[in-house]
């Protein structure tokens, strides 16, 4: 990446990717392969729920060789208390790849986090799914990733 990446300092955000029950996820200005997602709750929820992300991810690329989870490049809190995460952003690709494939992925992420907002009901059409098909910028390989607990 070509994104020079401060601890600790927010990027400046640009267009609104999505928002969820965590928080809302925006691309980074001039650098849409990356995104920051800024947490909906202040204080400590905030903070453990990043430390979680940062964990989670951490735990899938190791189990799926550095390929099914996108990388945390950065985090912090802003100056009104509420956590932020930078990550790759993950660009959807069609055709989407298969339902067993998809499958393997979300049983290794069962097996590290039981409680893992993931759906095998999804398929169909995963545009609201926390497992896409797509690549990122550093792996052009389309594949099912994880973007979000």
């Amino acid at each position: 990446m070509d994104y020079e990446h401060i601890a600790q300092q927010q990027p400046l955000g640009g267009v609104e990717l999505g928002r969820g029950a965590d928080g809302v996820v925006v691309e980074v200005q001039k650098h849409p392969e990356i995104v920051i997602k800024t947490m909906n709750h202040p204080f400590k929820l905030g903070v453990n729920r990043v430390k979680l992300e940062i964990h989670y991810f951490d735990e899938v690329l190791k189990a799926t060789q550095g390929k099914q989870a996108t990388q945390v490049l950065n985090h912090g809190i802003t100056p009104d208390q509420y956590s932020w995460l930078v990550r790759e952003r993950v660009f959807d690709v069609m055709p989407r790849g298969s339902q067993t494939s998809r499958n393997e992925l979300i049983d290794i992420i069962l097996q590290i986090y039981p409680n893992a907002d993931v759906n095998r009901l999804m398929f169909p059409d995963p545009t609201y799914d926390n497992v896409r098909w797509g690549y990122t910028k550093n792996n052009r390989e389309p594949r099912w990733i994880l973007i979000d607990p």
